[in-house]
């Protein structure tokens, strides 16, 4: 049977997620909800969705069909209720990042979906994309032996954001950094024990506070990282439609250069080559989609589950202590102290 799900949030992303539903053949979409009106309406028309389908609260949703599944597409400061009103009548989740705006939020519905026994997937698409699989794939293998050195760098020229993320603090870190920072945890397969950083915005920007970020990362096995990530570039506009990426991991026996959708390694004594991405069978979200469907169906622990992002969760957190106190933050030790609060907390209850 197919799994039929909700989307809550009937904006460009939750719209987005409505196509991989239809696509999916496992899955059925049973209903969408926003709190706009004119948004559900066009959502409506452009998919052909019946009235019935269509509502403005997740809670009457929930209510009045059937479903076994709700993906959160609505604005990251909402993702905690639309999470929390889901999961605690039994549907699994499939959040879209960020996985909320701060790590008590994402430990609390992590408890409570491992109460409930419902699955709770989180939207880390970026982790999935054909240069990131790539990267874990050759860091495994061990082509560039361990890893010493990580720069990540992300460019966007100035545009204009959607309302939900320009009223966020640290803008560039929720809508981008988040992406970035859970790729290269994922790709290095490896703890952030940890983080110093600093968010701007530059003094003749006209983008919100927080649109500009920097960060030092320190890993588990001592590695170090350094991260910047700005909606404030100029000048490339005409460019990757005004985006440029950089990465370049440095190890013992080779350094990996990634340009967008170009990775050339280059190992010590041989000619630099390029590396072939493989084809993209299926979309990010089709991947997600699959993890959520096995979780319901055989009990498969999600690669994207919300336990596993609450290691990213730790690090954002960590990167807005880090801003606020201006000293280096372990992320591990926030983690551990919000589990056991939230564990207290639950034995109390």
């Amino acid at each position: 049977m197919a799994v039929k799900v909700i989307v809550a949030g009937a904006g460009a992303r939750g719209r987005d997620w409505m196509r991989e539903v239809h696509r999916a053949r496992e899955y059925e979409l049973a209903a969408c909800v926003d709190v706009d009106e004119d948004s559900l309406r066009q959502t409506a028309s452009a998919l052909g969705l019946p009235a019935a389908q269509c509502f403005r609260g997740l809670e009457e949703a929930l209510t009045s069909v059937d479903c076994d599944a709700v993906i959160v597409a609505t604005p990251a400061d909402q993702h905690m209720g639309s999470c929390e009103s889901a999961i605690s009548q039994g549907r699994a989740v499939l959040v879209e990042k960020p996985f909320t705006t701060n790590l008590s939020d994402a430990v609390k519905l992590v408890r409570l979906a491992e109460q409930k026994n419902v699955p709770l997937v989180v939207g880390q698409n970026y982790r999935y994309m054909r240069a990131f699989r790539t990267i874990r794939r050759l860091v495994a293998e061990g082509a560039l032996g361990q890893i010493g050195i990580v720069v990540c760098q992300y460019y966007r020229v100035p545009h204009e954001m959607v309302a939900s993320l320009a009223n966020l603090t640290h803008s560039v870190l929720w809508g981008m950094g988040v992406h970035h920072l859970d790729a290269l945890r994922y790709v290095l397969d490896k703890l952030v024990t940890g983080l110093s950083s600093d968010s701007f915005t530059l003094p003749w920007g006209q983008l919100p506070q927080g649109a500009s970020m920097r960060v030092m990362l320190t890993f588990e096995d001592g590695a170090r990282a350094f991260y910047s990530a700005t909606y404030e570039s100029s000048g490339h506009e005409f460019f990757e439609r005004g985006q440029e990426f950089y990465l370049r991991l440095v190890g013992e026996r080779a350094t990996l250069h990634v340009f967008h959708r170009w990775l050339v390694l280059c190992e010590r004594g041989k000619w630099p080559r390029l590396v072939r991405r493989g084809k993209r069978a299926v979309t990010e979200e089709q991947i997600l989609l699959g993890q959520l469907e096995r979780a319901l169906k055989d009990g498969s622990v999600p690669e994207s589950s919300g336990r596993d992002n609450l290691q990213t969760m730790a690090v954002a957190e960590a990167f807005i202590r880090s801003v606020a106190e201006k000293r280096w933050i372990d992320p591990q030790e926030l983690l551990n102290e919000e589990q056991e609060a939230s564990a207290c907390a639950g034995r109390r209850a």
